[in-house]
């Protein structure tokens, strides 16, 4: 087995491994970043999740990217790299100078961004958000890098459905228990809640 292969293989093992033993999306989401960046030797990174009420990427992870540019604007999924959203595929853009799809080009060359790598969250075949990675020189991403990172974006779409999952459970959880509470004050007329 070749380095690269290996080490891409243990990374998908150590993400898989992170989803299965914890429920904290916001840890999940930083490693799956940090573990793309590191993989593919590249300068940083985003994950954003679509927000489905004004169809915009909002953030949920970033490494290595200066505030100027993670506040450069809202980010419309049907207008930055849109395949990626529209087509649910990964794009792959060598040099941005001669790419006509992106929403903030001038916020990426000010950053010293030259290639992207951008690949859908994809859950159920739903988009539910967004790997978008960055290298500070123009490069081709090989077929295999495009693989590993959209496998890498899959374990996201499972660990992202899963901690929504587990809220959506919690928050039923509470409020049988708020129902139980409210039956058993109005049962024996107490006060209070299950606070006091």
């Amino acid at each position: 087995m070749e380095k690269i292969d290996y080490d891409c293989f243990s990374t998908f093992v150590n993400v898989s491994k992170a989803i299965s033993s914890t429920l904290e999306l916001p840890s999940v989401l930083d490693l799956i970043l940090k573990e793309s960046v590191k993989s593919l030797e590249l300068k940083a990174g985003v994950i954003s999740l679509l927000n489905r009420e004004n169809n915009q990427l909002e953030l949920a992870a970033h490494l290595n990217l200066s505030q100027e540019f993670i506040n450069k604007g809202p980010v419309d999924a049907s207008k930055s790299i849109s395949d990626v959203f529209t087509l649910k595929r990964a794009v792959a853009i060598s040099d941005i100078k001669t790419n006509k799809d992106l929403q903030y080009p001038e916020a990426c060359e000010k950053e010293g961004i030259k290639s992207i790598l951008s690949v859908p969250i994809i859950f159920k075949d739903d988009f539910i958000g967004e790997l978008r990675l960055y290298d500070e020189q123009s490069r081709e991403f090989t077929y295999k890098e495009v693989e590993f990172i959209t496998a890498l974006a899959e374990q996201g779409g499972i660990a992202i459905e899963n901690a929504l999952y587990m809220e959506k459970v919690k928050n039923e959880h509470k409020n049988e228990l708020e129902n139980l509470w409210d039956w058993f004050r109005a049962m024996t007329g107490q006060r209070g809640g299950l606070d006091g």
